[in-house]
């Protein structure tokens, strides 16, 4: 059973905990981070989550994980990508922003890392993930614009991130 951190709009801990599903009230947020893996050829990493998953099942998407109790953001990507993707990256993973996302009790933290690796060396987590693929740059943009479960903001950021690349 995964404990969660519940956290105030400013990221701080609350002192409180709560397990995967759990409603939040009104000012109480989880933290989650996102992961964008792009290689020197300027491909990005997609991965296809299970059709298990309740968000997004099938779907094509980024390394996606929550931050555990006591966990800090950077160590759950470390994680993430780990578990997910079987790619152990340290110090190629920056922090880009932090967003909270009212709609949804979230707080996201959103990584970029760099990565050497073929799809081919990946070790998919086979209950999250189910394939993995490699896309160009204009295929990314084009995947984070029908990103509509997501906020404008969100998009228009890491839109804007992927171009400085």
């Amino acid at each position: 059973m995964e404990l969660f951190d519940i956290l105030d709009k400013n990221g701080k801990p609350t002192g409180f905990t709560a397990t995967r599903g759990t409603q939040l009230q009104d000012g109480q947020f989880y933290l989650g981070v996102h992961i964008y893996i792009y290689n020197a050829t300027l491909e990005f990493l997609l991965q296809q989550r299970s059709y298990d998953k309740t968000f997004l099942p099938g779907g094509w998407d980024v390394v996606l994980e929550h931050v555990i109790a006591g966990e800090t953001s950077k160590e759950a990507a470390v994680r993430g990508i780990a578990e997910e993707i079987g790619l152990y990256v340290q110090g190629d993973i920056i922090f880009a922003v932090r967003m909270v996302w009212e709609h949804y009790p979230h707080i996201v933290d959103v990584y970029i890392a760099k990565t050497n690796a073929a799809i081919s060396e990946l070790c998919l987590g086979h209950s999250e993930v189910i394939g993995a693929k490699f896309v160009s740059k204009a295929e990314m943009l084009a995947h984070i614009s029908g990103m509509s479960y997501r906020p404008k903001e969100y998009r228009q950021f890491i839109t804007n991130e992927i171009l400085k690349l």
